[in-house]
């Protein structure tokens, strides 16, 4: 038979675990929102802007922002090589560029990044290194790294 005074010790460190596992939960959180924001790039050629947000389980970023959004016609860029045909006429002021990234010791990881320029899609991997996001897209042991600057 349990006693009282021996359920309410257990409810004591209860209490106590929580009140030290919780700080570290926010903490690492607030390390993993440290991406969040915007960013200036380069994008074939054009300049871009590029807002990281939190999307779902993880975090998704965006083309918000071209230099150039038309061509020299007038008429906008569009997504046209998109495997999925159904976003082919997607501006590419709104193209998602990377989905799916989770924080994970000082990475963010085990999302895809998207090329618009050929239609393809690529694990992804990204370092934010005070204002400077490496962002490296992989394929098997190949890789390629682009840098952008957190303007905000």
């Amino acid at each position: 038979m349990t006693t009282s005074s021996s359920i309410s010790s257990i409810k004591r460190v209860a209490v106590l675990i929580a009140c030290m596992v919780l700080p570290l939960c926010a903490f690492s959180q607030q390390e993993a929102d440290r991406i969040v924001g915007l960013y200036k790039a380069k994008l074939s050629h054009n300049d871009a802007k590029i807002k990281v947000f939190k999307h779902q389980d993880g975090y998704r970023m965006q083309i918000c922002w071209l230099k150039e959004p038309n061509h020299a016609d007038g008429s906008p860029k569009l997504d046209t090589k998109n495997p999925d045909k159904s976003k082919r006429t997607t501006p590419m002021t709104e193209v998602v560029l990377i989905d799916k990234v989770t924080y994970e010791k000082g990475i963010w990881k085990n999302g895809i990044i998207y090329d618009p320029k050929g239609g393809r899609t690529y694990k992804v991997e990204l370092k934010l290194d005070g204002r400077q996001l490496e962002v490296k897209g992989k394929l098997g042991p190949f890789h390629k790294c682009m840098y952008w600057t957190k303007i905000q």
